[in-house]
């Protein structure tokens, strides 16, 4: 039998972020604007991870707050705007309500552009396995690459694989939420406009408060004037069309362990004729391999069960036809860490243990219910809407508070609610964050899982670590003024000069940085939109 080879270093960092995903490309530039050394890993063969593998192609709006302040920003707002001037996102963006509808496929080569500016190193096919450590201090990691096993050596490691991956590997104490998993498909040859009109004609068939799109006018408003089309996520289950066909048996809601496949989430964008389809969920209880190897065949079988049923009757979907699956199965949660604080149900912090989820137990489509407003599980259900802003000390970023609809009539709040930078501290482990978005500490594990608070996320984590790798300090210990100084200098929104005052920070900035429009004028967070 053949000898294992010695595992060789291969290179060494400041700042070693492992998984390129959106908080991993965001950690990478946080890092990189920090002035660290950065080297960036990725399994696959581009970046932007699950939101382009599985052609996420909408970005949750966290971004505005109803009163059209421009509060999150950074690496999420550079973004947005790179992939504008390219025409890869809709122009008229700047919104409190809708998504933010984009093309993952140009968001890969605006991920490669911006890695390329910054000078960070990109490592494709790259896998990191397990952290390397000298006694409980992340010091690299070992990777599997084409060439084989290796090392890779690194002053301070972020974690944004999404399954903790770093930080279950060096024993930090993680949980495992049950969630869900989604696959994708794209439509080709469909008519948008002819869509549109079928709900012109019908609109009491739209369903109302769902996943951020209120109800038929704001489906026309974001159609008309902003040029995109968003039917939202499990809108079918309110659609006359698909659950009469449940009713008379010409579709069926499950198939095994896949449910609400009359979810019928439908993204496009005007000029198009393809749509992106989102219209199974998995409940997914487990990493087991064979669980999700048999997962990912089993739904590659139902697209075309719900392509075929669509084609037949869906107006504007006659002549359509699949013309690609996404890449895998998108996890929505997994493993999740247990940090130095907890973000709850309500944005605020929490001490409190963590307590996993019982993946044996009936009912536990969390993400599920609490998308469709249908738990009353006091850990899950929020229990305050109000117009009030939500503080934290060591505040990352903040984004816009969150509000349930079916109390308030509204989505989003005038308020905003800070990020705080603990969840993102694994206990049990030095010099190592888990950033990612589903990753981090929060109950329920999807109160931070978008795209755009996964950047402020990896932002805060990759400037973090370069900090403390550049004061040869834990970043356990850093300072927490120094990272939000840092953190103004990128252009991250801390809040207005009142909340920097309370911080401690307007002497430090000059003036409240990240506070106007996206020009050089400053006014105090309000963009030119009309809300």
């Amino acid at each position: 039998m053949r000898e294992m080879k010695e595992i060789r270093e291969i290179a060494a960092a400041d700042v070693l972020v492992c998984g390129g995903g959106c908080a991993g490309c965001a950690a990478a530039l946080g890092a990189a604007k920090a002035g660290a050394d950065v080297i960036l890993l990725e399994r696959g063969t581009y970046l932007g991870g699950i939101a382009a593998s599985s052609m996420i192609s909408n970005v949750y709006n966290h971004y505005v707050t109803r009163d059209g302040r421009l509060v999150m920003r950074g690496i999420g707002l550079e973004w947005m705007q790179r992939m504008v001037k390219k025409n890869a996102a809709a122009e008229r963006w700047q919104y409190p309500d809708g998504r933010l509808v984009h093309d993952p496929e140009q968001m890969k080569v605006t991920f490669d552009e911006m890695m390329a500016d910054y000078g960070v190193k990109v490592l494709y096919r790259t896998m990191a396995m397990e952290p390397y450590r000298i006694g409980n201090r992340a010091a690299g990691a070992y990777v599997n690459t084409p060439d084989g096993p290796a090392l890779i050596r690194a002053e301070q490691v972020v974690d944004t694989t999404g399954e903790c991956d770093m930080a279950w590997g060096a024993d930090a104490p993680v949980r495992y939420a049950c969630g869900m998993a989604t696959l994708t498909f794209k439509f080709a040859n469909v008519d948008l406009e002819k869509l549109y009109r079928h709900f012109k004609n019908h609109p009491e068939t739209f369903p109302v408060g769902i996943d951020a799109m209120k109800n038929f006018e704001e489906f026309e408003k974001v159609w008309l004037e902003r040029d995109v089309l968003y039917f939202p996520h499990s809108g079918g289950e309110d659609w006359d069309l698909f659950q009469d066909a449940i009713k008379e048996g010409r579709f069926k809601r499950e198939l095994g362990d896949i449910f609400a496949m009359d979810s019928c989430c439908i993204i496009g964008r005007k000029g198009t004729d393809t749509a992106v389809i989102n219209s199974q969920m998995w409940r997914i209880r487990s990493l087991d391999p064979f669980v999700l190897s048999d997962a990912e065949s089993r739904a590659h079988e139902a697209v075309y069960y719900v392509a075929d049923f669509m084609v037949k009757n869906i107006p504007g979907f006659e002549h359509a036809y699949v013309a690609q699956i996404s890449d895998e199965l998108a996890l929505r949660v997994s493993r999740g860490i247990e940090g130095s604080i907890t973000f709850d149900k309500d944005e605020h912090t929490t001490a409190d243990k963590i307590v996993s989820d019982d993946p044996t137990a009936n009912g536990t489509d969390i993400e599920y219910n609490i998308l469709r407003g249908l738990t009353d599980d006091p850990r899950y259900a929020k229990s305050a809407d109000k117009e009030e802003d939500i503080y934290a000390p060591d505040v990352i970023a903040c984004r816009p508070r969150q509000m349930n609809f079916k109390r308030t009539g509204e989505f989003v709040s005038r308020a905003t609610v800070d990020i705080p930078f603990g969840v993102m501290v694994p206990k049990g482990v030095e010099n190592l964050l888990a950033a990612s978005g589903k990753g981090v500490s929060a109950v329920p594990q999807t109160m931070l899982r978008y795209q755009s608070a996964g950047m402020a996320l990896g932002q805060a984590a990759g400037a973090a670590a370069a900090l403390a790798a550049r004061l040869k300090i834990t970043v356990r210990s850093l300072d927490i003024h120094k990272l939000q100084k840092e953190l103004l200098e990128q252009d991250v929104w801390l809040g207005g000069e009142k909340r920097l005052k309370e911080l401690g920070l307007l002497a430090e900035a000059g003036e409240p940085a990240g506070n106007g429009e996206i020009g050089e004028e400053k006014n105090e967070g309000k963009t030119d939109i009309c809300v």
